[in-house]
């Protein structure tokens, strides 16, 4: 028996003197669970800092806000009357808080470019391919933010502009390595805020375009004669490729020479309130820029009145203002046209166009000019009176009136009444010839 201990003992504390190495060794792997303490940090993000809200609960509290500003306006109206006093200061309070709870409310419908910017590496790589070029896209401005309904709306233009941009700009390897170029082309996708407009721009390093190109196809295609072709300037040349029916392609393809496209991206960019413009250089590339507005609930217009009717023309189409002088104004081609810095701009009296009674007042010394522009084409549009710059928000016209041309909708001026918000574009088409 006490053999049997000393026989049985020896073996069981053998390994017990190791048993203290393991929990020596055992001290690093222990300091990797405290690396679980980590995940208190997880916790942070737990704490909910975003919140899903329906899309159409944002859409009725910026009704909200816009009526909010209408109100403001009809105050900022009164304030006039009321003189400086206790209400005058509270309703300039009232004013800063309305455009800061404004801008609030716009920021929760925004959303970064790069949703849509994201479908275009695909778009160029596929279609390089097909089209056997090689090209580097390049993005610049992913995160300028705009609104939710302006990023969905502007995916098919921009992707039709890109499409453009890699088959009619950007030539063929061989073609770049013959003039000095490099084999690889280049189209720079951008992005970024100004004011409260938001600018987007489709450049490439191809080809560029020919004015006398475009003035040949223009003539061929029944758009202009010749000498109206002759009269045109590079940048009006530039502006006939937003004319249906027009291409410079003579092959038809599934990508272009269809004639298609760009007239419908010019008709969606102006629907959004936005200009489009074309600038280009014969073998150094082209470049087109979109302007937009930050959101469609709220317009910036110019009031005007035409007889005793106001009517709000969009600012975004404004070019500049200037009294009427009947000495700076010529008859050309049986056409009412104004010297404006040494160049002749067609003249449209807007009292003729839009007021039917001819008892309506008309301006003092023949009212005053304003200047408008759309896709590149500027007229000048006589009003009676200019009331000033004004916020409003856009209210659909009703069912008797819906698709009216020239007009975009209605709104509630400053002092109560009903003003119609006019669309140029519509205008332009509809009256002036």
């Amino acid at each position: 028996m006490p053999e049997q201990a000393v026989k049985a003992e020896p073996p069981p504390h053998a390994p017990t003197p190791k048993k203290p190495e393991k929990p020596a060794s055992q001290v690093k792997p222990k300091e990797a669970p405290a690396k679980k303490a980590a995940p208190p940090k997880k916790a942070g993000p737990s704490g909910e800092t975003t919140v899903r809200v329906d899309t159409a609960r944002l859409d009725d509290i910026m009704n909200m806000v816009g009526e909010l500003v209408l109100v403001r306006n009809r105050l900022a109206t009164l304030r006039a009357d009321i003189g400086e006093g206790p209400v005058a200061v509270a309703v300039s309070n009232l004013d800063v808080v309305t455009s800061d709870l404004q801008l609030a409310v716009m920021k929760t419908r925004m959303q970064p470019v790069k949703k849509v910017f994201g479908r275009f590496p695909r778009v160029v790589r596929d279609l390089a391919r097909n089209l056997k070029k090689e090209i580097d896209l390049e993005m610049v401005g992913e995160d300028t933010d705009l609104d939710k309904n302006l990023v969905e709306a502007l995916a098919d233009p921009l992707v039709h502009l890109v499409r453009n941009a890699v088959d009619h700009g950007i030539e063929l390897p061989n073609e770049r390595e013959a003039v000095g170029k490099p084999r690889k082309g280049t189209v720079k996708l951008s992005a970024s805020q100004e004011g409260d407009h938001i600018m987007l721009s489709i450049a490439d390093d191809g080809k560029g375009m020919d004015p006398d190109v475009l003035r040949m196809k223009a003539i061929e295609k029944g758009i202009m004669d010749e000498e109206a072709a002759a009269r045109l300037d590079d940048k009006e040349c530039f502006n006939l490729i937003f004319h249906a029916g027009f291409s410079t392609k003579i092959e038809i393809s599934d990508v272009s020479g269809r004639g298609v496209g760009m007239d419908v991206v010019k008709t969606r960019i102006a629907q959004m309130n936005g200009t489009v413009d074309v600038d280009s250089e014969l073998g150094k590339g082209s470049l087109i820029t979109v302007k937009l507005p930050l959101t469609l609930a709220i317009l910036p217009t110019l009031m005007v009145v035409l007889g005793t009717q106001p009517f709000a023309l969009p600012l975004s189409n404004v070019v500049e203002i200037f009294n009427m002088d009947e000495s700076r104004t010529n008859t050309v081609d049986g056409q009412l046209t104004i010297r404006v810095r040494g160049r002749a701009l067609p003249l449209f009296n807007l009292h003729d166009w839009l007021i039917s009674d001819a008892n309506a007042p008309r301006g003092e010394s023949g009212g005053h000019v304003v200047v408008v522009s759309s896709g590149g084409v500027h007229i000048g549009l006589i009003v009676d009176y200019l009331i000033g710059q004004e916020e409003v928000v856009i209210k659909p016209l009703g069912a008797l009136l819906q698709g009216l041309e020239g007009m975009a909708g209605a709104t509630i001026t400053g002092d109560g009444k009903i003003a119609l918000i006019l669309d140029v574009p519509g205008l332009m088409q509809k009256y002036a010839h």
